[in-house]
């Protein structure tokens, strides 16, 4: 199989929230949303998910035999700083974590279980970090002077998830107590 990966706008709605309502009702302790949840969103909000120049989803995708069909099969998103809502930095900050970092925050990455085992995972975050590299937040340090870091949560009892952040050059962020059964891990991005 060949599959692709592309980043997607608000002309794939529609895909997109099929393949993450598809994400959360098969893997549900992935995700700090719910399906329940997330099926009750207008289009407005499904929108507003791709709409930020701050944001940036991937998707993978693949063919079908004849090449005909195309079936997307996993997603990551990535938030820049401007993106960041305070709630979810208030732990960090209570921390002393970031306060001299520009801090992105990898969300929602997954694979489809029929897909996983094919590297798409590593795939998906190559995308996400290469775009960490490039996006020019207005949140950012506009000098250069700060390091970009980025950071995600995974779950304590996901050790493949674990094992492919570490094999990217994630470590546990061991400033942030474990919380509700994930860890924080960081990476650095030059």
């Amino acid at each position: 199989m060949v599959y692709k990966l592309f980043p997607i706008t608000e002309p794939d709605v529609e895909k997109y929230k099929a393949l993450r309502l598809t994400s959360l009702k098969i893997d549900p302790a992935s995700f700090s949303s719910t399906y329940e949840r997330e099926i009750a969103f207008t289009p407005e909000i499904w929108a507003q998910r791709l709409a930020s120049r701050f944001k940036r989803t991937f998707i993978a995708s693949v063919k079908d035999e004849g090449g005909i069909s195309e079936t997307w099969v996993g997603m990551i998103s990535v938030l820049g700083p401007s993106e960041l809502i305070p709630a979810t930095l208030e732990p960090l900050e209570r921390a002393g974590v970031g306060a001299d970092w520009d801090m992105y925050f990898v969300a929602g990455l997954w694979v489809h279980p029929e897909h996983r085992g094919r590297s798409l995972g590593t795939r998906l975050m190559k995308e996400g970090l290469e775009w960490v590299r490039i996006n020019m937040d207005p949140k950012s340090d506009s000098e250069g002077k700060r390091d970009r870091m980025i950071l995600l949560l995974v779950g304590n009892d996901n050790a493949s998830g674990g094992a492919l952040h570490q094999k990217l050059g994630f470590t546990n962020l061991t400033s942030m107590p474990p919380g509700e059964g994930n860890s924080y891990m960081s990476l650095k991005v030059a």
